[in-house]
């Protein structure tokens, strides 16, 4: 079956690298990444690319985060879907995975 990527992206209050270093955390990425049931996820930091690699027996993706200077960052998520999902959904799906990944980055490390 073809298979197609969607995308969706989010600004970050914190630098690429702590958004980076939350994600790839494999007891934070339980948090934010899209459910499929298992739960059980494969992640791959490539700090050197801007990027966490995940994967579960449904779902695989990447995040890639850029810096936007003063603290801030640009995170990227991008998923794996079948020809016949529902776009829309794995967009929101995708909304509330980023969401969830900024509310876990200040949560851990921003100072109020």
């Amino acid at each position: 079956m073809a298979t197609r990527v969607v995308t969706s992206s989010r600004a970050m209050a914190a630098e690429a690298d702590i958004v980076l270093n939350t994600a790839s955390d494999a007891t934070r990425a339980k948090a934010w990444l899209p459910e499929d049931g298992s739960r059980d996820y494969d992640i791959d930091l490539r700090a050197d690319e801007g990027r966490v690699q995940w994967r579960t027996d449904g779902r695989a993706g990447d995040l890639r985060v850029t810096g936007n200077g003063s603290g801030a960052s640009e995170a990227e998520l991008r998923m794996e879907v079948d020809d016949d999902a529902d776009i829309g959904e794995v967009r929101e799906i995708l909304d509330r995975a980023l969401g969830a990944l900024a509310a876990e980055v200040d949560q851990n490390f921003n100072v109020s």
